[in-house]
């Protein structure tokens, strides 16, 4: 579905005027001094918009004076108003940056976000926004930039702020839903776009972006928060429903949620496949926490209790099933920094000792299984949130405490052993995305999956409210994401949103680097096995979701042998076991006090090393 940061905006604002632009800096040379000659018609040219007319004199004056950085400036900023991107970032690599002005860094900040270089705009925006708080057109590309950065509450105050703008408050309020959906807030995202479609109902505002796609999140939406009768009065106002297969997907949602059986089952028909052609897209649907799922689905809940998907999170005031140390931690880094740790009431607290300082911080959140990894979030008392830097592990060779995992042994700054600084409001939550049901419940701790023991149900399943419904109402579509039927691929992409299908931030170059081993779904999609099973391969194949992770090579080797058998492809060493064991190796990884195993299958020569 369209979202607003893939929009490429093109805007026709006029820029400060002359005298304005002149007296920006010192330095301005000729330009300022050379009355009506080509450069005042130049910036003349520029400032109303004519700026393929501008580049031309300023090139002029180039060609007369080579080294005018003024002339060299307007080239940049002109051919960056005209949409050429590439030309504008060369243009811009031969200025200083002491001559960089606000306009200067959000247009290369601009032309940095539309050729795919988030990074880089961001810092020019950033510095944009820092000489000219107030300009809307950098404070609505921040936002998008923000946005794909996954720095939610930033895009979303931005939007928020200029939803009040006057002229632009459609606009905003159509980015501000689009954030606060990101961010699990189905009601305040519906809210925002019922704003934004009662002052401009035709959704002209939208443009270049297509209309539908921002409507049906917004059904989606109220649909999230429980509110069908408001879902159907935005259906209301497209196209007959008859036409469009999602929309009649959503109406019979709508249907649901509002127990009219018949109506559901009708609308239900007229959506066709949409379901089968959309098979990881979520319920929009309340959740209902994975206790309720216990009273259909009793085994697979209980079992789901014995797997480390259960005890990758809990608040740090409930973390009691790993040691605090009695005894102050000497630093990894620096044997002279001391850690201390307390449970004090409700809370972990921790203290570090360097040199004559002392920093503090309380623990809120604590992330992994405790017979594996423990690495505890929360906020220091000077500097916000932090990613606290020793964390807890449990080893086959040994437990201790050690830093956590990706932290420099020796940071830049003193204040930093206490801990890594996060993105406020940000930093955890990305944490929260992949070891809770859903990151809004537990921030906010409402909601009944706020309940659930770390991953539930729901969090590969989808909400389930839509589910009990279609039960009830006996639909031939259950109204619920099932994984089991997906295709291998759609499996490892489920899988791989929280255990990686892409290159892992710090690896570099040889997928042998340790770095890699953390993230299986990424190895196993470039084992041979995988690109050679004609889509059949995924992680299901080997491992229950539902259950305790299998220690035992034997039901693995059996999901081999499926493949590599009597009269099939087999191994020329040892054709009927050991195959896990050759092609799979366990990795010692130091730096997380873990072994994993490599799903990179394939002949190893010479075995591989963990650091």
């Amino acid at each position: 579905m369209a979202s607003f940061p893939e929009l490429r905006y093109h805007f026709g604002w006029i820029v400060a005027g002359l005298a304005a632009l002149l007296g920006a800096a010192a330095g301005l040379g000729w330009w300022a001094g050379l009355g009506a000659g080509p450069g005042t018609e130049a910036l003349r040219a520029y400032d109303q918009g004519d700026w393929d007319w501008s580049v031309r004199l300023a090139r002029r004056r180039l060609k007369e004076v080579p080294d005018d950085r003024e002339a060299a400036r307007l080239i940049a900023r002109s051919v960056a108003r005209q949409d050429r991107d590439r030309a504008a970032i060369a243009a811009y690599a031969r200025i200083e940056p002491g001559w960089m002005t606000a306009e200067d860094h959000f247009l290369l900040g601009r032309a940095l976000a539309r050729t795919g270089q988030d990074d880089l705009a961001l810092v020019s925006l950033e510095a944009a926004q820092a000489a000219d708080p107030d300009r809307l057109e950098i404070l609505e590309e921040l936002a998008q930039v923000n946005y794909r950065k996954d720095r939610l509450v930033s895009a979303e105050a931005m939007a928020e702020r200029l939803s009040h703008v006057p002229g632009r408050e459609a606009r905003a309020l159509l980015m501000l839903g689009t954030f606060r959906s990101a961010r699990h807030d189905p009601e305040g995202a519906a809210s925002a776009f019922q704003r934004a479609f009662e002052l401009d109902p035709e959704g002209k505002s939208a443009a270049p972006l297509p209309l539908q796609p921002i409507r049906m999140l917004w059904v989606r939406s109220w649909l999230q928060a429980g509110k069908p009768t408001e879902a159907r009065l935005a259906l209301g106002t497209m196209p007959a429903v008859e036409a469009d297969p999602e929309s009649a997907w959503l109406l019979s949602r709508c249907f649901l949620q509002e127990k009219a059986w018949t109506q559901a089952a009708e609308t239900l028909r007229m959506a066709g496949s949409y379901r089968r052609d959309h098979p990881l897209e979520p319920e929009p649907a309340p959740y209902l926490g994975a206790s309720r799922c216990a009273d259909c689905h009793p085994s697979e809940y209980q079992s789901s209790l014995t797997s480390r998907h259960s005890t990758t999170f809990a608040l740090a005031r409930e973390a009691r099933s790993f040691p605090v140390p009695d005894r102050p931690v000497s630093d990894p880094g620096d044997p002279a920094v001391r850690h201390r740790f307390e449970r004090r009431g409700d809370a972990i607290r921790v203290e570090t000792e360097v040199g004559n300082q002392v920093f503090r911080a309380i623990a809120r959140y604590a992330f992994g299984s405790p017979d594996h990894f423990v690495t505890l979030t929360g906020s220091a008392e000077r500097g916000g949130a932090r990613m606290l830097r020793m964390s807890y592990y449990h080893s086959p060779r040994g437990s201790g405490w050690d830093l956590s995992t990706g932290l420099a042994s020796r940071p830049a700054h003193p204040d930093q052993f206490i801990g890594e600084p996060m993105d406020p409001g940000d930093g955890e939550r990305r944490c929260l995305a992949c070891h809770t049901t859903n990151f809004r419940a537990i921030e906010d701790q409402v909601g009944p999956e706020s309940a659930d023991p770390a991953i539930g149900c729901e969090r590969c399943h989808g909400p389930g409210g839509h589910h009990v419904l279609a039960v009830e109402a006996g639909l031939s579509d259950l109204a619920v994401v099932n994984p089991g039927r997906f295709s291998a691929d759609a499996i490892n992409r489920s899988c791989g949103e929280c255990h990686g299908l892409t290159e892992p931030r710090g690896a570099v170059g040889d997928p042998d680097d340790p770095a890699w081993f953390r993230f299986q779904g990424a190895r196993l999609l470039k084992s041979r096995c995988y690109s050679a099973s004609d889509g059949r391969l995924h992680c299901v194949t080997c491992h229950d979701p539902h259950k305790r992770l299998e220690r035992e090579s034997r039901p693995y080797e059996a999901q081999c042998l499926s493949c590599h058998g009597a009269g099939k492809t087999t191994c020329p060493v040892e054709p009927v076991k050991g195959c896990v064991g050759c092609h799979m190796p366990k990795v010692w990884r130091k730096s997380a006090h873990s072994i994993h195993t490599d799903h990179r299958i394939r002949i190893i020569s010479p075995p591989a090393a963990g650091s």
